[in-house]
This record gives C-alpha cells, structure tokens and sequence, in this order.
C-alpha cells in the first residue's frame, strides 16, 4: 500500500523539479540592471547634459542584464554578451549623440550618449563610445568627448550603489 503513494508522490518531485525551463532574461537575483535607448528628452541650456526630468525611455531595453556579464567599477567598463553587441552595432549612430538611460530595477540611475569617436562635435555629459564595443565585448562609460574640459564637472552617477548592489549580489562586479 505504502508503494502506491510512494512513486507517484516520487514522479512529482522530479516533474517539478527537472520540468521547469531556465529563462536567462529572469535572472535570480535581486535586482536588474539595463540599458534603454530614450525616446524623448530635453537637455540642460546650450549643453548636452539630459535633463533627467524629462527622460521617456523605450518600452523595452537595448541591453537586458542577462546581456551584462560583469562591470569593472574602477574603470567603468562593462563586459557584455555578443548580443549586446550586435545590438550596439545595428544602431545608427550620430556625430550629435544617441541618448541612453542606465536602469535599476526600472528606476533611472543615470543618462548619457553613444558618442562615436569620429565626431568632431564635444559633449559635457556621460559618453559611450559605440564603435570600441569590439576590443573585447566591453563598452567603457566615460564623463565627457573628448575629454573633460578644464573646470568641468559632470555629476558622477556610474557607481551608483543600486548598480553596485545589484551586480554584486549576482557576482558580475570586478
């Protein structure tokens, strides 16, 4: 009598336990951290900086976090999935910009552009140069193009501790 309960209750706990699909885009994790391409904005007098304010994003990222394989924060560099890449490459980029949004847990951290390097034209806000995303699977999040102009400051939000928090509880954090 005891076998009779015994195996089907057994057949369960493997159907539950072996018949459920890993879905990479829900990582197991606290948080998520993404990049969505912005749809409207409005920048800060004659500068390039975004007013955070006004940002509307895509309905849906450019880079899901599962596409984020690890972030060097001394650096702010962060490695991404092939995926990603080809997603960067596919964009038709601007001398003047195209606007980006860093998201945690769908709460915007910070703003900035996909700047190419061939540009002739400055900006004073957070850059992303798309064209060295092939060295390496890395993009690197820089404070202005060229550079920083002396006496500029750009407010600093690429280590923010909801970025960090989160991609150290999934161990993506160098």
């Amino acid at each position: 009598m005891k076998a009779k309960f015994i195996f089907p209750i057994f057949g369960l706990f493997v159907l539950v336990t072996f018949g459920c699909e890993k879905n990479d885009d829900n990582i197991d994790s606290n948080g998520k951290v993404e990049l969505y391409l912005i749809d409207s904005y409005s920048r800060i007098g004659n500068s390039t900086q975004i007013d955070e304010t006004t940002v509307i994003t895509e309905n849906s990222p450019l880079i899901y976090y599962s596409d984020f394989l690890s972030y060097d924060s001394s650096e702010c560099v962060f490695e991404l999935s092939d995926r990603a890449i080809d997603a960067i490459k596919d964009l038709e980029h601007s001398v003047h910009g195209l606007a980006f949004a860093i998201k945690a847990n769908d709460l915007l951290i910070y703003t900035g552009y996909f700047w190419p390097g061939y540009s002739s034209a400055s900006c004073d806000w957070v850059v992303i140069d798309p064209f060295m995303t092939s060295i390496g699977n890395k993009i690197h999040v820089r404070l202005g193009y060229p550079g920083l102009a002396q006496g500029q400051t750009i407010q600093d939000k690429r280590n923010d501790e909801r970025i960090i928090q989160i991609l150290k509880h999934d161990n993506k954090l160098k």
